[in-house]
């Protein structure tokens, strides 16, 4: 989440350190440019401050940092990143025209630990998964993690994370995951015999964030299911672009990777949002929201080293740009003027009569007067 300056039970059965110096030929091959049409905005809808959306189980409404269809009842569900209670809202998308309604709220309950909720995904068995950034400016802190509700989202389960993810208890943070940029996405595999959690930004061990001068290597984690769990697998390098410069003097800049969305068996989508705080005026900073298509072919398995800095040779997934949004056709001009929000949830839903896919985004407007939710509705 980009913040403004501001066992168990038995399981039911499951059916489905100075900054990178990236050298030419540390990078895979580009890949060929996918065959699929880029996406194309066709519908945009901006959720007004008093549209009486807080009237939902008398619940705050927004703070959206994760979408994910849900099949069984035919809603997209979004995951609230607000840690004072963590919920998830059950939207209802109308068409013609394009519109979002919530109707419901699933308040997650019984978590061991505070958390700051990121990601979302729709386990095989029904379960929701959610990955925590952890709570990180606090002490004691509040380590990250993967956690599984059950659909009505009673606490499950903790899953397996590997030490490297966690920060020391207290102190600087010099190992794991840095605050506010931790587990941030969460996609299943179409056959739901294994989910991708991807980290926003580089582990303190692994190199320095992006800057306007370079870009960084996050990770992308892979579980695989194994009996009545998942544990985790292969880790892989994803390649985070520079921050962009901007026409303003700038104060807090990233560039982060906050969602992923399994395209098919072998590819991802990536969304990498870039913000640049704008120093003298706040409420007309700058985010840049680009989606790519990321090969989970070709890139190197990191998941025995600790720390990649120093090491050669690591390759990277590749991916391929698709989509510049704020060079989209179809974008909402008020959208547009308002700097492109801060989209951070996408998910795919039901496929249209003629075979094409239909991509939602959503902005988290991190509870902040100067920002807003906007839903886009994206066809491939």
């Amino acid at each position: 989440m980009r913040r403004a300056p501001s066992s168990c039970l038995a399981r039911l059965a499951v059916s489905a350190v100075a900054a990178l110096a990236f050298a030419c030929s540390l990078s895979p091959e580009p890949e060929t440019p996918p065959e699929e049409t880029p996406p194309v905005v066709d519908s945009g809808f901006e959720v007004q401050p008093d549209a009486g959306f807080d009237a939902i189980d008398k619940a705050r409404f927004g703070g959206l940092s994760s979408l994910v269809f849900d099949v069984s009842s035919g809603n997209l569900l979004a995951l609230s990143d607000d840690r004072e209670s963590t919920r998830i809202f059950r939207l209802q998308v109308r068409d013609d025209p394009f519109s979002v309604v919530p109707v419901g709220v699933i308040p997650l309950l019984g978590a061991p630990v505070a958390l700051d909720p990121e990601g979302l995904a729709i386990l095989p068995n029904g379960h929701l998964l959610v990955s925590s950034e952890g709570i990180q400016n606090r002490d004691p802190r509040s380590p990250p993690g993967l956690f599984e509700y059950t659909a009505d989202g009673q606490f499950f389960e903790t899953l397996e994370l590997r030490e490297r993810f966690l920060p020391p208890a207290s102190g600087p943070i010099t190992h794991g995951v840095r605050a506010n940029s931790s587990f941030e996405s969460l996609a299943i595999a179409v056959d739901g015999s294994r989910f991708f959690a991807g980290l926003e930004t580089a582990l303190a061990q692994d190199g320095e964030p992006a800057t306007f001068e370079h870009g960084t290597r996050t990770r992308i984690l892979e579980y695989k299911r194994e009996g009545l769990t998942f544990v985790p697998g292969d880790e892989w390098l994803y390649e985070l672009e520079p921050v962009p410069q901007p026409p303003f003097k700038p104060g807090l800049v990233i560039n982060g990777l906050v969602e992923l969305v399994v395209l098919d068996d072998s590819h991802l989508l990536a969304l990498e949002r870039a913000f640049v705080e704008n120093a003298d005026d706040p409420a007309h900073s700058m985010n840049r929201i680009q989606l790519y298509r990321v090969s989970l072919e070709g890139g190197t398995d990191v998941s025995g080293f600790d720390s990649i800095a120093g090491r050669t040779g690591l390759l990277p997934l590749p991916k391929v740009l698709l989509l510049d949004l704020g060079n989209a056709p179809g974008l909402p001009p008020a959208l547009k003027a308002s700097h492109l929000e801060n989209f951070e949830g996408m998910s795919f839903g039901p496929a249209l009569p003629d075979g094409a896919r239909r991509l939602f985004m959503v902005s988290d407007d991190n509870f902040s007067m100067d920002q807003r939710t906007w839903f886009l509705r994206l066809t491939f």
